[in-house]
């Protein structure tokens, strides 16, 4: 898939609530074909700052009669993630996607997918593929509190419509199961419950599911969340240290990685 970079119209901006939101775009065909755990730089402002472009996962697809459109889901954190999440419908933002390695199919399951907070944006697509492939899954999704697990209620009614099971954990007790979300991850991978593991959150979430996955022996991927200026390999700020004693680039070589991958 040859990325493309050109512009996108904002549909609609919807709340998670704040400080999580979603941003629907109209895009061009070429996003009919993205795979789970690819992403885009889209343009934040129309003035001089935020002068780079963001990183987002492509949250969700849909094609429909009016075209193709995508979801992106953020989390305010700075100017830029505010100035998107601000966009109001019919702007015009500059878009350079899909782009990067996506998660691989999961050829069986059961398939454990591990979120952390707004890490769950490039699992929603995965969810929709794996289901569609007929692979039961499980999802595990962390925050800090309720407010920091943005959708999970979709989640849940999707996972569960298809006979697997939605687990919530939050370090304050106000949802879920009180503790980290790796905790009822490696009770479950202890029993031998999962056959593939996908994830994406924090990058000590995703250290700590090396080594659950490397001691369980089930077959990790994980989506990093690393800073980008460019998005397609030119200004290095992506890079993260490889296992072969060399760094790889996030962007091209990932974002998705084997956990066996990252020298973590």
């Amino acid at each position: 898939m040859v990325a493309r970079d050109g512009e996108a119209r904002v549909v609609a901006v919807v709340a998670r609530p704040l400080p999580y939101y979603t941003i629907e775009l109209e895009v061009g065909a070429e996003y009919a074909a993205v795979e789970p755990g690819q992403f885009v730089m889209i343009e934040t402002r129309h003035g001089l700052e935020p002068y780079l472009r963001r990183a987002f996962s492509v949250h969700d697809v849909a094609l429909g009669d009016s075209g193709t459109r995508i979801e992106l889901l953020g989390k305010i954190v700075g100017r830029g993630t505010a100035a998107l999440a601000a966009a109001r419908p019919g702007e015009r933002l500059a878009l350079l996607g899909p782009l990067g390695r996506p998660f691989s199919p999961p050829a069986a399951g059961p398939l454990a997918l591990v979120a952390g907070g707004v890490g769950s944006a490039p699992l929603l697509l995965d969810l929709r593929r794996a289901l569609a492939r007929g692979v039961r899954v499980d999802l595990f999704y962390g925050g800090r509190s309720a407010a920091d697990l943005p959708r999970f209620d979709d989640f849940r009614a999707l996972v569960e419509t298809a006979g697997g099971e939605a687990i919530a954990t939050t370090e304050d007790g106000s949802a879920g199961r009180r503790g980290l979300v790796t905790e009822p991850l490696a009770e479950r991978l202890a029993r031998g419950d999962y056959r593939a593991l996908h994830a994406c959150g924090p990058m000590g979430l995703l250290a700590r599911l090396a080594e659950l996955a490397a001691a369980h022996g089930v077959a990790a991927e994980g989506a990093l969340e690393t800073e980008m200026g460019c998005g397609f390999g030119a200004c290095l700020g992506c890079a993260v240290p490889h296992v072969s004693g060399r760094y790889a680039l996030c962007c091209k070589e990932g974002p998705v990685f084997r956990l066996d991958e990252v020298r973590w």
